[in-house]
C-alpha cells in the first residue's frame, strides 16, 4: 500500500502541476532545476481500533517545494495546497493499474530558511506534512 500511495502522490503532483517531482530516498540526487517538488515518506502510525480486529494506519509524507523566488514559492504553495485537497487516483506502482482514489489531509505547511545563507539552492522552500488514514479489518 505504501509503495502505491507514494508513487501515486508523486505522479499526481508532477502531472497536475507540471513541476518536476522526485521521490526522496537514501542516496537520491536531486536535480538542480527549480521549481522542484519532493515527496518523502515519514513515520507511519498504527492503532488498534476495535477488539474485533480492526486497526488503522496513518501514512505520512513530507511534500517539499523549492522555488526560484519568494513570489514563485507563494504562488506554487497555493497551487499545491489546492491540488492536495482533491481526489488523487491510486495507481499501482508495479503495473500502472488504476486501483481507485484516495484523499490526503494537510496537517502543516512549514516554510524553511536555509541553514547557510550562502547555499542558494536551499532558498524559497516550504514543506507540507500530509497524511492518509486507512482502516483495515481482519
Amino acid at each position: 500500500m505504501q509503495f502505491d500511495l507514494t508513487h501515486s502522490l508523486r505522479t499526481y503532483l508532477e502531472v497536475s502541476t507540471g513541476i518536476k517531482s522526485v521521490w526522496v530516498f537514501d542516496g537520491v540526487k536531486l536535480p538542480v532545476e527549480r521549481p522542484l517538488i519532493t515527496v518523502e515518506q515519514m513515520q507511519n502510525n498504527n492503532e488498534l481500533i476495535s477488539k474485533q480486529g480492526s486497526f488503522g494506519t496513518t501514512f505520512r509524507w513530507q511534500v517539499g517545494l523549492t522555488a526560484t523566488s519568494i513570489r514563485e514559492r507563494l504562488i506554487l504553495q497555493d497551487t499545491i495546497r489546492e491540488r492536495l485537497m482533491k481526489n488523487i487516483e491510486l495507481i499501482s506502482a508495479t503495473s500502472s493499474d488504476k486501483l481507485g482514489f484516495f484523499n490526503v489531509f494537510i496537517t502543516a505547511e512549514t516554510p524553511i530558511s536555509p541553514d547557510d545563507i550562502s547555499d542558494k539552492s536551499s532558498y524559497h522552500r516550504i514543506y507540507f506534512d500530509v497524511i492518509v488514514e486507512q482502516t483495515f479489518t481482519k
